[in-house]
C-alpha cells in the first residue's frame, strides 16, 4: 500500500507538468510552482477562456495518457494515474473539474469570483 501511495508523487509531478506545458504552449505566464498541504500547485496569469480550458484539461489528460500507455508495463502506476485522472475531473473545490465546469458555465470572470484556485488566478494556496 505504501508503494502505491508513493506512486502518487510522480503522478502529481507529471500532472502538474501537463498544466505547465499547456500554459507555456498557450503563452500564459507561470509565476510560481509550489507545494501545500493539498498537493502541488501553480500560480499563473489568467489567460483567455480557451487557454484556461486547455490548461485545466492538460493535467488530467497527462494522467489518462499515462494510464493507457503503461497499463501493461506498469499496471499499478497506470491505476494510480487513472484514479488521479478521475479525481481531478470531479467538480470538487479546487479541482480541475470544478474549474472546467465553471469555465464552461460562466467564463473566466465568474471562475475567479466563484472558484478561486492558485493555478488559475494567481492567489496564494489554501
Amino acid at each position: 500500500m505504501l508503494y502505491t501511495m508513493l506512486l502518487g508523487v510522480p503522478a502529481m509531478l507529471l500532472h502538474e507538468s501537463g498544466h505547465l506545458s499547456a500554459a507555456l504552449l498557450c503563452g500564459v505566464r507561470v509565476k510560481k510552482v509550489g507545494l501545500c498541504k493539498t498537493g502541488l500547485y501553480t500560480v499563473r496569469e489568467a489567460g483567455p477562456r480557451w487557454a484556461n480550458l486547455f490548461i485545466s484539461f492538460a493535467g488530467p489528460m497527462v494522467n489518462l495518457a499515462l494510464a493507457i500507455a503503461l497499463k501493461t508495463a506498469l499496471p499499478v502506476f497506470a491505476w494510480v494515474n487513472l484514479i488521479a485522472f478521475a479525481y481531478n475531473l470531479m467538480p470538487i473545490r479546487n479541482s480541475d473539474g470544478s474549474r472546467i465546469l465553471a469555465l464552461l458555465r460562466y467564463g473566466t470572470a465568474a471562475v475567479a469570483a466563484t472558484n478561486p484556485r492558485p493555478a488559475s488566478f494567481g492567489q496564494s494556496p489554501v
